[in-house]
């Protein structure tokens, strides 16, 4: 409780304080990798064999449920739509792969450091990241882009939560659907969700939800255009990129439906971003 209370003060001051002080982009990048870092040596340091085989597996099916199953909810909102098909930058996620890696690496052959040691670590490196986010989403949070919220964001965000709570309850034989839930409801955000979730569930619960959200952007850009090939839905392709959908996964978007979808998917993004550290420890707590 004490974590979170600070957590959530620290983020709503920091969006607060957004547009009165700046910080360097590259700011968020170095503590991503820390965080990155930190929680794989842990998930290294305390996984077995059998369990990377395991968490590697039913990662994969869990982010290709949670894109499956949030388009196929979109379906019911059906709109035209043009398709096209978009490279992914693997050269942007080298840099979260390599010291997830890295990471897992030493933890496995350096079973040494304390499990207190790294749950401390994080809670201080949570507390940089979401105030660094924070003053980020400040940054650029103005009245203007909240009024042109439309009906297209608001019901994309709540067809990404509601596939999130649809795909906890299908993958409930493989973990327990409270932790399920909190990583399904990353919406995406791996660089988040993985440390989180670490430190209330451990470090191998913590890798599980970082390479669901990972694998998540990566077939949002992979199936989304294979999708729309089927049957195209807009609204369920935005809901799929949940919180990349204002950054990374955006130029899947303006190619694929075109500008006047991509503002949606922008705004989607954003409040999904603004959502996320907020609803997450709402569900711990439940």
């Amino acid at each position: 409780m004490y974590f979170l209370l600070i957590f959530l003060l620290l983020y709503v001051v920091s969006v607060a304080l957004g547009r009165f002080i700046k910080i360097p982009s590259i700011a968020s990048d170095i503590i991503v990798i820390l965080l990155i870092f930190t929680i794989s040596f842990w998930g290294g340091s305390e996984i077995t064999g059998s369990e990377i085989f395991y968490v590697i597996s039913t990662s994969l099916l869990a982010s290709a449920l949670v894109v499956l199953v949030t388009y196929l909810l979109g379906l019911f909102f059906i709109v035209k739509g043009k398709s096209e098909w978009k490279k992914i930058d693997w050269k942007t996620q080298l840099k979260y792969v390599l010291p997830l890696i890295l990471g897992m690496g030493l933890g496995i052959f350096l079973k040494v450091i304390p499990s207190n040691v790294f749950s401390l670590v994080i809670d201080y490196e949570l507390y940089a990241l979401v105030v660094i986010i924070g003053l980020q989403i400040g940054k650029d949070l103005k009245l203007e882009v909240l009024k042109r919220v439309s009906g297209l964001a608001i019901l994309s965000i709540f067809i990404d939560i509601i596939g999130a709570v649809i795909t906890a309850f299908l993958l409930t034989p493989f973990y327990p659907f409270k932790e399920i839930l909190l990583v399904t409801l990353g919406s995406g955000w791996y660089s988040y969700t993985g440390p989180f979730v670490a430190k209330y569930y451990g470090p191998v619960v913590g890798v599980f939800g970082f390479l669901v959200n990972f694998l998540r952007e990566q077939l949002t850009f992979l199936l989304i255009p294979l999708f729309f090939r089927v049957k195209a839905s807009p609204i369920g392709a935005i809901a799929v990129g949940g919180a990349t959908s204002m950054d990374v996964t955006l130029p899947l978007y303006v190619d694929l439906l075109g500008n006047e979808y991509a503002v949606g998917a922008l705004i989607n993004g954003l409040f999904l971003t603004l959502l996320v550290p907020i609803i997450l420890p709402i569900v711990v707590l439940l």
